[in-house]
């Protein structure tokens, strides 16, 4: 009985102290407490003078999610007494927007229009039944050294960056499977090709109206998996 008790206190004491360790979420006056964090100053941007940070918080009683994303640049900063200027994260730009309330933040650091700077995006949501993941994306300006919301990224799920086409491709998983190209235009991504494949294959692209133009329709041939894959190429089809 004695040995039993010395066990139980001991997992009990075990209990308590992963409770502390693996730190109670503790919310601030409005509910919230913070749930993930990210933060990178390695990677993005300005390799080494370029910082992000995402973080996801969640109401304790209503369940609500939102992320808040903040940008840096370092710089130096004179400082009274000190012999030489010391070194500073600047705040650059700051945002706030709603999350799902399932998904992780699952941050991802891509060059998405090839200059040679890490581009950032992070999962909004998850949507048609958990296979378009929702991205928001945020692109560095090297001109302005700080990041640029693309405005409608979220329409696009499933982000990839083109090597072949130094653009885009979004996969929109409905009835259908459409892979859309992109361009980054300011802050807006702008789709200039589409292949939509159903029971055939439509191609099209977009002319000097705006407009887009069917170049070529076929019957789909592939088999399931073929359904589902993305499309390097559309002058001529290649996967």
């Amino acid at each position: 009985m004695k040995s039993l008790k010395i066990t139980f206190v001991f997992f009990a004491f075990s209990f308590l102290l992963f409770l502390s360790c693996s730190g109670n979420p503790k919310p601030d006056k409005e509910g919230y407490f913070s749930e993930e964090k990210f933060v990178d100053s390695l990677n993005t941007g300005v390799k080494g003078k370029t910082k992000v940070e995402f973080e996801k918080f969640r109401h304790t009683g209503n369940g609500d999610v939102f992320v808040s994303i903040n940008f840096y640049k370092l710089e130096k900063k004179w400082v009274k007494g000190e012999k030489t200027d010391i070194d500073i994260w600047r705040l650059t730009n700051g945002f706030k927007f709603d999350k799902d309330g399932i998904s992780d933040l699952d941050v991802q650091i891509c060059d998405f229009n090839n200059d040679g700077f890490n581009d950032i995006t992070y999962q909004s949501a998850i949507a048609g039944r958990g296979g378009n993941i929702v991205m928001t994306l945020f692109v560095y300006d090297p001109n302005n050294k700080n990041f640029i919301h693309i405005k409608n990224s979220e329409s696009y799920p499933n982000l990839t960056y083109n090597k072949k086409l130094h653009c885009i491709n979004s996969l929109i998983l409905t009835g259908t499977t459409i892979t859309a190209f992109l361009k980054i235009r300011k802050d807006s991504l702008d789709e200039f090709a589409r292949v939509d494949v159903s029971d055939k294959i439509i191609i099209k692209e977009k002319d000097s109206t705006g407009k887009f133009k069917i170049l070529e329709e076929k019957p789909f041939k592939g088999n399931d998996e073929d359904f589902y894959k993305t499309f390097r190429n559309y002058k001529p089809l290649e996967y």
